[in-house]
């Protein structure tokens, strides 16, 4: 008996914990209108008030965010080393050949068009940097394990 009351208590927890997970209509519409093609849409989270998706769009992988008035915050599509634009990758040859590429990432947003988030390892140090695609570091994240 008490372990049918545990159980339904955790069915009970389990569907109000999902049903607190709401997407605003507003961001629903603001994601239609900026990928109308996009494939299999799966609202995944919510956090600071940007509602994330991920959907197939020509084919890649996308995640991307809107605020609760639909409008569009950014978008990150991971995409292999090889991709990066020269200049990106003549600055991880010279300043972190070193380290081993985790994962790169294209990023956009509104006030910055298109950036490249590279993930970098080396022996328990990870360094996480946004480059333009000229090859400027735009912002530089180092973690210790």
């Amino acid at each position: 008996m008490r372990l049918l009351s545990t159980l339904f208590a955790l069915l009970l927890f389990c569907g109000t914990a999902t049903g607190q997970f709401k997407v605003p209509e507003a961001a629903k519409a603001g994601f239609g209108k900026k990928y109308p093609e996009a494939e299999s849409p799966k609202w995944k989270s919510a956090k600071d008030g940007v509602y994330f998706v991920d959907f197939k769009a020509d084919g890649e992988g996308v995640r991307a965010g809107f605020d609760e008035a639909g409008k569009w915050v950014n978008a990150e599509v991971k995409i292999d080393k090889e991709s990066l634009p020269a200049a990106v990758q003549k600055v991880l040859e010279r300043d972190y050949a070193n380290f081993e590429v985790d994962w790169v990432k294209k990023l956009s947003s509104p006030a910055v068009p298109v950036a490249y988030r590279v993930a970098l390892d080396q022996e328990g140090y990870t360094v996480r940097v946004n480059f333009s695609p000229e090859g400027k570091v735009l912002e530089k994240e180092e973690e210790r394990d």
